[in-house]
């Protein structure tokens, strides 16, 4: 059966993420605003019955687990979440490894590369192994993020130098240092990287995978936002994404995957597509840096301060070989991503460490990023 009634007036202006709000207690209800336009445009499309009880059915839960969690009932919260995790169930539209996984198209076969970043000066020289998540004797540094909490960090990665960038609050050239990744694609991932704009996975509106999306959907509506205010430690944007972590944890899944929130709005993530790998310490690191490879990081500026014969290289690169526009920017002042200095450092990061001499090239060492 197919489900075209999405194509029948579903979308909504007002439903185009990132949300950003200027205070944390606008997060409830601007929450059940948003829930109450999806369930609207989804009724005035004509939704079928079953997908408008699997919205009803999210949001009533959703908001639940946001009441448990306010009032303390942690456990309660988390419970919820899990259970809605597992009604997500193992479309291979949302969970999937990470070689096949939707979130990162990019064609059957060619290298999962991603980017990671760290501040400082050029001096510092970072090695790959600086730019791993902490090590267990430093967890208690560890923060409060997306999809992780103290004590119980995440690696995060992004498919592209520049959302590193914009993720570390757009730091100024000379503190920006950026390590190419490559991963074996076996790790377990939720796809949270869905937009209300974006249908294309749905099989031709097939029934299961609209299900599959809206329950996806209402997942990602709750973790989707933005809050400038500042001075927080807690954060309500938080609480959705975090239990999220904690559930797909339980169930064996190694990571999930999601738009960056830090743009101005979702059609221009696709060169800011986040992955939040689980760390689960087995001595000082986790088995993901068994799965990975990265080099040494460089720094932008003084990748910029190169000739432009050592600056231009060509290297094909995933993250815009997908098909899609792959604009940064805003509607007004839009650029394909192509035509950046950030596309060209991707290609430079890749190509200058495929051609490292003494057997360094990406495609000579073996996996995992040492640690000793």
């Amino acid at each position: 059966m197919s489900l075209t009634w999405m194509n029948n007036g579903f979308i909504s202006k007002d439903l185009y993420a990132p949300f950003v709000l200027e205070k944390d207690s606008d997060y409830i209800d601007d929450l059940k605003k948003k829930y109450k336009i999806v369930l609207q445009q989804a009724e005035s499309a004509g939704s079928d019955d079953e997908s408008l009880k699997i919205l009803k059915k999210f949001r009533n839960k959703i908001l639940e687990a946001l009441k448990c969690y306010y009032k303390a009932d942690i456990e309660k919260c988390n419970t919820i979440i899990r259970n809605l995790i597992k009604d997500v169930g193992e479309d291979p539209f949302a969970v999937n490894t990470l070689d096949k996984s939707y979130a990162f198209s990019g064609g059957a076969g060619t290298e999962i590369q991603l980017f990671r970043c760290r501040m400082g000066n050029p001096s510092n020289a970072y090695v790959a192994k600086d730019l791993l998540h902490l090590p267990q004797k430093l967890r208690a540094k560890s923060g409060n993020y997306r999809f992780s909490i103290p004590g119980n960090p995440s690696l995060y990665l992004a498919n592209s130098s520049y959302g590193c960038w914009i993720e570390t609050g757009f730091p100024a050239e000379n503190e920006f240092n950026v390590s190419p990744v490559l991963m074996d694609g076996t790790q377990k991932i939720l796809n949270l990287a869905v937009s209300i704009k974006d249908f294309h996975a749905l099989n031709n509106f097939e029934e299961d995978r609209v299900h599959c999306w809206l329950k996806l959907y209402m997942l990602t509506v709750a973790t989707s936002y933005r809050i400038k205010e500042a001075g927080r430690t807690f954060k309500s944007e938080y609480i959705i994404s975090q239990s999220i972590m904690m559930a797909c944890k339980r169930l064996g899944y190694d990571g999930v995957a999601y738009y960056s929130k830090r743009v101005n709005d979702e059609i221009f993530a696709r060169c800011a597509i986040n992955l939040a790998l689980f760390v689960d310490y087995e001595g000082e690191y986790s088995k993901i840096v068994e799965h990975m490879k990265m080099d040494d990081a460089f720094n932008f500026g003084l990748y910029k301060q190169l000739c432009a014969s050592l600056r231009y290289k060509d290297y094909e690169l995933r993250s815009t070989r997908t098909g899609f526009i792959t604009n940064i920017g805003t509607y007004d002042r839009q650029y394909p991503y192509t035509e950046t200095e950030f596309f060209d450092f991707d290609k430079f990061l890749f190509t200058s460490w495929r051609d490292k001499p003494n057997g360094k090239g990406k495609n000579q060492i073996p996996w995992g990023v040492a640690v000793d």
